[in-house]
């Protein structure tokens, strides 16, 4: 099954921050190919987006009972589903071109304009999202990589993500020997609040609900702090928080003050002008080399 969607740059999609380096996804820097899966009822689909001179093409594939991925049109999902779960993950249907205009304004964010910057890879499901968020908290990327990689390998479904009714199905004992430590019983206990409805997700993604009410929703999870709901936030295309951690502190003295740590509360201000795109003009601000090829992620 193929789609073929408008002409965009992907690379600057995809490297929007990094998923891009978590499985499943699979970036091709050489090929400007990425690859990932999403599940189609139990059904792995193996998902390839290339460019092309006149824009994208996405195939769609399916395991088969040999353990290749195959043009199966009996494991395959709908073509709405299919196009709905392309939007979702290179973020098309964001609407930014009101944040465009305010950047063409300014000599220090045009570039953001100039290059249709502001969509951010996203998951094929918000519940994916959560976790690979919560698997950012506290630690080093590279043990993110394999709490992500632990999970992707028990749910041993072709290299797809597995959903929250087997994460649930994971004692908090076991994800902790998943290198997920402290994080273990959070873990368990939001998959089992998604998996059993008393969590509903889709309406995190509801945009006509308030970012304030969706925050409180993510913060009340245990495990997600005042972080990860602005990280999260981000995902979700809510864009009024800036989602400052250690490594952004940082970076954003150098870039903006001279290198001198201010309060959080200052670097608010300097990127409020932007309105509700103030997390999204911060955040591409601070990762500005990864485009520019002088910064590795």
């Amino acid at each position: 099954m193929k789609l073929t969607l408008p002409e965009m740059d992907l690379e600057l999609v995809v490297r929007s921050h990094g998923w891009y380096d978590l499985p499943p996804f699979e970036w091709d820097q050489e090929k400007k190919t990425l690859g990932f899966f999403f599940l189609e009822r139990e059904f792995p689909v193996r998902v390839v987006i290339k460019e092309r001179t006149r824009g994208l093409v996405a195939t769609a594939t399916a395991l088969s009972s040999k353990g290749e991925f195959e043009n199966l049109s009996s494991n395959l999902p709908s073509r709405a589903t299919f196009l709905d779960v392309v939007n979702r993950v290179l973020d098309l249907k964001a609407d930014i071109s009101s944040f465009h205009a305010l950047c063409a304004g300014d000599p220090g964010f045009a570039w953001i304009a100039r290059r249709g910057a502001g969509r951010i890879l996203r998951a094929p499901t918000v519940f994916e999202d959560a976790v690979k968020v919560l698997a950012t908290t506290n630690c080093t990327w590279g043990l993110t990589k394999l709490m992500v990689k632990n999970l992707i390998e028990r749910f041993d479904r072709g290299g797809a993500f597995p959903d929250a009714l087997f994460v649930a199905s994971l004692p908090a004992r076991v994800l902790a020997a998943a290198k997920w430590g402290y994080r273990a019983p959070y873990l368990a206990a939001f998959a089992g609040r998604v998996a059993s409805g008393r969590l509903d997700l889709a309406r995190w993604e509801d945009p006509d609900r308030p970012d304030e009410e969706v925050e409180a929703e993510i913060r009340a999870e245990k495990g997600f702090g005042p972080y990860a709901a602005d990280t999260l936030g981000r995902l979700l295309g809510r864009h009024r928080k800036l989602g400052l951690d250690s490594w952004s502190r940082k970076k954003v003295a150098s870039l903006r003050f001279r290198g001198r740590a201010v309060k959080d509360a200052r670097v608010a201000r300097f990127y409020a002008p932007f309105g509700r795109h103030a997390g999204l003009a911060f955040w591409l601000d601070v990762t500005r080399d990864w485009h520019e090829e002088k910064e590795s992620l």
